[in-house]
């Protein structure tokens, strides 16, 4: 698929929609929170199903009551709040993520609508190429990529990327993971970044950022004209 083709079905708002998806830490939180509360209650049935040999009578008697459950080898102090946090924290996180996820569905058209024009106004589609160079996410590696800017011309682009992946690549443990840490404490993983941020001397038109999906092209929308936010990359399903 050629970049023409791309930026063609990214023209309008039904092909944006059904190409893009805009991140929503509301989903994220509101099914987060759905999923725990659900492996909390499941958790607490089986416990007190277990206990009363599968006596549902018992299971629904206790299922509220948090001096059912026993957490061994802690002081009663902390023993006390995870009994309490057991029962009754799925309880909370159930309605919460159905609230959180009810909010995220009423308002995905409004933010799409703004994403499109965001990337209409200001956005463009660019081309993401693997830098050599990796981060820590939690206990994942995400690997950082170059994308590039329609300014610039494709064999530039690839150029700079091929050098500074050479860069990489010859680095030692300690160097490298130096450089995983910079780019951490530049906001790598909040969004993209100008890759001038990571190494001095780039183009700052070319952007930074976390791979996105396994395609080669990316949705690219800048922060607004005078702010500090960061760049939003997203992927495109081809």
């Amino acid at each position: 698929m050629s970049i023409g083709t791309v930026q063609h079905q990214l023209s309008t708002p039904e092909g944006f929609a059904k190409a893009v998806a805009p991140r929503s830490a509301v989903y994220a939180g509101g099914l987060t929170s759905l999923i725990a509360g659900l492996a909390g209650v499941a958790m607490n049935i089986f416990q007190l199903g277990s206990a009363s040999d599968w006596n549902w009578r018992l299971i629904l008697r206790f299922f509220f009551d948090a001096q059912a459950v026993e957490f061994t080898g802690s002081r009663a102090g902390r023993a006390e709040m995870w009994r309490f946090l057991y029962v009754y924290g799925p309880i909370i996180l159930i309605p919460l993520g159905v609230i959180l996820l009810i909010v995220h569905f009423s308002t995905r058209s409004k933010n799409g609508a703004k994403l499109y024009a965001d990337f209409r106004s200001r956005g463009w589609v660019g081309r993401q190429r693997f830098t050599g160079l990796k981060v820590k996410n939690g206990r994942a590696q995400v690997d950082v990529v170059y994308v590039s800017h329609p300014d610039m011309p494709e064999e530039t682009f690839d150029a700079i990327v091929q050098q500074h992946a050479t860069q990489i690549a010859a680095l030692d443990k300690k160097a490298a993971r130096a450089a995983s840490t910079a780019a951490v404490k530049a906001g790598i993983l909040k969004g993209g970044i100008s890759a001038a941020a990571l190494t001095p001397g780039l183009p700052p038109e070319i952007v930074a950022a976390p791979v996105q999906g396994k395609g080669e092209f990316v949705a690219v929308v800048p922060p607004e004209s005078g702010t500090t936010g960061r760049f939003q990359v997203l992927p495109i399903k081809e």
